[in-house]
């Protein structure tokens, strides 16, 4: 990637946040705020279920919360890229796929300023994550933004010929939500339904960086690892699916 590309993308994004929470009372704390009052909702009806039997719940369910919302955003950014950015790309002249990248990495932002926000919850927890224990959560979330992106490239280029995607998606990001285990712990699903969610990915790598975050502990290695390679395969199918198929795709828009 060179400079332009480079000056190009850090466009996309800073026009997109700056969209995003433009004429907004609170701007980008709005950031913030979803992701913990979602939190609050959560953690006052399960908490009495599932608060002895899951150590440090409040942490569990805060950070599943985002890295579930950090995958959603991503996704759903990448969905909507290409619309959104029509004019320019009918207009101007450039690497395509950064129209898709740029779009994605506003979710990254929004990450940071929730992983600030729960150093208070860590704290309030009398919690200190180890230096390898951040290391290794940090590498979850980046197997999780490759996994992202991969799918990012396959719907946003279905979303301009099928529009009806975008409400598709939300049900689906809604369906995937109890399909992981954010709210309650892997360990209480039993018989034929604890396949669908092992099968689930999100399943593994949440685990994975909530684990060793929080307790300290590995999980889920294997499978998280055999997830990042599938990803890794993933991307690159997903970008050739959308350098062939971006081509077409201007007169749909």
């Amino acid at each position: 990637m060179n400079r332009n590309d480079k000056d190009l993308l850090f466009e996309f994004v800073k026009t997109d946040f700056t969209l995003r929470y433009n004429n907004s009372i609170l701007g980008f704390l709005w950031a913030v705020l979803k992701p913990l009052l979602m939190f609050s909702v959560m953690y006052f009806v399960f908490s009495f279920f599932m608060g002895n039997s899951v150590k440090y719940y409040s942490l569990y369910l805060l950070m599943g919360i985002f890295m579930y919302n950090f995958f959603q955003e991503v996704t759903t950014n990448g969905l909507n890229s290409l619309l959104q950015k029509k004019d320019i790309i009918l207009k101007v002249n450039f690497k395509r796929y950064l129209a898709v990248i740029g779009s994605t990495l506003i979710a990254g932002i929004n990450l940071g300023f929730n992983l600030l926000v729960s150093i208070v919850f860590f704290a309030f927890n009398h919690l200190l994550p180890s230096p390898q224990g951040i290391l290794f959560f940090l590498l979850s979330i980046v197997i999780l933004y490759i996994l992202a992106l991969a799918i990012a490239f396959f719907i946003s280029i279905l979303h301009v010929k099928f529009r009806d995607l975008q409400h598709i998606w939300e049900i689906l990001m809604l369906i995937f939500f109890y399909l992981t285990p954010i709210v309650y712990p892997i360990s209480i699903i039993k018989g034929k339904f604890s396949l669908v969610i092992y099968a689930n990915p999100l399943t593994h790598i949440l685990t994975f960086g909530r684990d060793i975050l929080i307790d300290g502990k590995f999980s889920s290695v294997l499978s998280t690892g055999i997830i990042l390679a599938s990803s890794i395969i993933l991307l690159f199918l997903g970008i050739l699916f959308f350098q062939k198929n971006i081509k077409k795709i201007a007169e749909e828009f």
